[in-house]
């Protein structure tokens, strides 16, 4: 493991930046602006998350049960 050039950080070989410090250890990887690699690009989903809208219906419906109840027992008679 060789250190880093710039802060002196024990580094993977297989590494093309510095973890600690951001330097570039490679020559092709200095020319990829900000390490973004194209297969490390994410992916843009193009379907409905499901569980994701079932969590915003029950956490909107949960709001709805505390207001209500809050309503309920504190309210003037």
């Amino acid at each position: 493991m060789p250190p880093c050039p710039s802060c002196g950080a024990a580094l993977e070989t297989s590494w093309k930046f510095c973890i600690f410090c951001g330097t570039a250890l490679t020559e092709d990887a200095a020319a990829i602006p900000s390490a973004i690699r194209p297969e490390q690009a994410v992916a843009v989903r193009s379907q409905l998350d499901i569980p994701l809208l079932i969590g915003i219906a029950l956490g909107a419906a949960g709001a709805a049960l505390i207001v209500y109840v809050a309503i309920a027992l504190f309210a003037p008679r």
